[in-house]
């Protein structure tokens, strides 16, 4: 029996049995009474060939609208490359073939397709009308032309404080406001009891000393925001080495235009937007941009270098593209909240005042309480006796 069994219906199992093995189980089982009971729970095996064959059928459909809409989309992106861009008339006049907008498009969006679509790096490097072994030429008006059509290598910079602005926010002190307000009690009771201007010498002396911790404290901040403004255009004086009139020099950040040919070497800070010429192992720290702390290993492959990141290894030459406020990091500059932020001196000294101010606080509180109980007691006394 056991041999028959396995013999006849060895293929049968608890999962994924062949749909052959499962038809003979099921005739030998049609004996039993009401047999579409027995297999109400169990696969429609009329069905399952005719859902398979209407899968594949369906997997093929979907398959080929697939090809076809990625076709489509190739065709359409590739009559958009080479028709939608048009050179607009003063970059034309100005001797060049490409527009600052379509630069920081294709370094933004790492765009092969419209990089290959202007000839690749070479291509870029003659629409800039430079050179990758001489780089630029500053005889006549060639610089002063590309500052107009491309713009300089300077970040847009938050208008700088007034003094009377510091004033303004030295009088929001909360210790200060509270003196103010003992000032007008004072001058109020004071006039309204002795008369002026015999009454009003308490509360003058205490307008007088707020006048006069508003400006020391405003005049402190005002000189200390203007050495740290001094301190960090030092520290933004930043020269690199480029190739221009086919000599290797140094210039100012500043001085980098769309089409110079810039140095890089390890340690170097990527100055402007651009495009990698030649070089070996370089790798680019772009954490100050992203936030990925792993290195980009950039080459002919992946050209894209932008600003502000750093070389951590290798050395390359940079075809300059997108300068100033264009560049990610311009654009990132100008996402971030204008207010100036404090230095970490600044905060601690502001921890500081603001807990000796709650102590003076807190102490001045318990004198009154104490003061006026002593009044309230005496007044009590008085009207004992």
């Amino acid at each position: 029996m056991e041999s028959f069994l396995n013999e006849n219906f060895g293929g049968v199992k608890a999962k994924n049995s062949s749909e052959e093995a499962l038809r003979r189980w099921r005739k030998l089982c049609g004996v039993v009474k009401n047999p579409k009971r027995r297999f109400r729970f169990t696969a429609n095996l009329s069905k399952r060939s005719e859902a398979e064959a209407m899968k594949r059928t369906n997997l093929e459909k979907l398959r080929v609208a697939v090809l076809v809409s990625k076709a489509a989309l190739q065709f359409i992106q590739g009559i958009k490359l080479h028709s939608e861009y048009v050179v607009p008339e003063e970059v034309s006049a100005a001797g060049f073939e490409i527009c600052a907008d379509e630069l920081g498009s294709i370094i933004e969006g790492h765009d092969f397709k419209k990089l290959n679509m202007h000839g690749g790096v070479d291509g870029i490097v003659d629409k800039l009308s430079t050179s990758v072994t001489h780089g630029l030429t500053t005889s006549g008006d060639n610089l002063k032309l590309r500052q107009q059509i491309y713009g300089i290598n300077r970040f847009t910079e938050g208008k700088a404080k007034s003094f009377w602005a510091f004033v303004w926010e030295a009088c929001q002190d909360t210790t200060l406001l509270i003196l103010a307000l003992c000032a007008f009690v004072s001058l109020t009771v004071g006039i309204v009891m002795e008369g002026w201007p015999k009454g009003a010498h308490d509360g003058l002396g205490i307008v007088a000393s707020i006048l006069l911790v508003v400006f020391v404290t405003a005049t402190s901040d005002y000189r200390q925001s203007l050495q740290f403004k001094d301190l960090d255009s030092e520290k933004k004086k930043i020269s690199i080495q480029v190739t221009r009139d086919a000599f290797r020099q140094k210039i100012s950040i500043y001085d980098l235009l769309p089409g110079d040919v810039v140095h890089l070497a390890m340690g170097d800070q990527v100055p402007a937007d651009g495009l990698f010429i030649n070089g070996f192992s370089l790798l680019i720290n772009e954490s100050s941009l992203t936030g990925e702390s792993e290195p980009v290993n950039v080459n002919s492959e992946n050209p894209f270098l932008l600003s502000g990141t750093k070389v951590q290894d290798g050395s390359c030459k940079m075809l300059v593209t997108t300068v100033g406020m264009r560049t990610q990091w311009g654009k990132l500059m100008a996402t971030l909240v204008k207010e100036e932020m404090m230095n970490p001196l600044q905060v601690k000294l502001n921890g500081v005042a603001a807990i000796i101010g709650n102590i003076g606080l807190f102490f001045a509180v318990v004198t009154f309480a104490v003061l006026s109980q002593g009044l309230l007691s005496k007044k009590y006394h008085q009207m004992s006796f």
